[in-house]
């Protein structure tokens, strides 16, 4: 499991002002979808599975490689909360995000 794969739901979060106003939708889902393969999206939900068993890591840590410069205006408690409304939009959204489609005939 790699960390790093949370800089991909982390990043939107410097373009925010509250994290409460995020609303992850089916457009998002659709967006991860044409953006990620697969098994990118799953290496994303092991990570988000991971952070759920470790609220107190310094999730801000990880975008210390990430090519943005800033520091997030949030306390490592609202990125947990939002990493973890993210965790279950990806797994309410499972049948696009994080397993195999079957065709539709």
């Amino acid at each position: 499991m790699e960390k790093t794969y949370l800089q991909i739901p982390i990043f939107p979060l410097y373009d925010v002002v509250s994290i409460i106003s995020i609303k992850l939708t089916d457009d998002d889902a659709e967006f991860l979808k044409s953006g990620y393969t697969l098994a990118e999206r799953k290496h994303i939900h092991e990570a988000l599975v991971w952070a759920k068993d470790n609220p107190d890591f310094e999730f801000e840590s990880i975008m210390d490689r990430a090519p943005i410069v800033g520091k997030l205006p949030f306390s490592n408690e609202e990125i947990y909360a939002y990493l973890m409304r993210f965790k279950t939009f990806m797994e309410e959204s499972k049948s696009l995000l994080i397993e195999e489609s079957s065709p539709k005939y």
